[in-house]
């Protein structure tokens, strides 16, 4: 999904062990790759956390990753081309309770609306 510039990924988290969300993850938390930054220079600008709906919301462990083109000073600002596809490596990594890292890492192919 684009907005305003940026290009919106929506990804769940979950543990290997019991398939529970993982819940409070921050925009540290998060890496991306892609063959467009190489070219383009991408950042990942923020992260947020959806939550479950009903009357008592919870963490839902699914966020919104929000991926926009560097400052480019002398080009002005770029746009995602309405049409195009992009790839990206998404990761991310966190250090649960007894200092044990966890991570987990996918690729994903989406389409730019343009918008």
């Amino acid at each position: 999904m684009d907005v305003a510039g940026r290009l919106v990924l929506f990804v769940s988290v979950s543990r290997q062990d019991d398939g529970a969300p993982v819940e409070g993850l921050k925009l540290q938390h998060f890496r991306i790759a892609a063959p467009a930054g190489s070219v383009y220079g991408l950042s990942l600008e923020s992260v947020e956390e959806a939550k479950w709906e009903g009357q008592q919301p919870e963490a839902a462990g699914c966020y919104s990753l929000n991926i926009a083109f560097q400052d480019d000073a002398k080009n002005g600002q770029r746009e995602w081309i309405e049409g195009e596809f992009y790839a990206f490596a998404v990761q991310v990594r966190f250090t649960a309770a007894g200092n044990q890292m966890h991570s987990g890492q996918t690729v994903v192919r989406i389409e730019s609306l343009g918008e």
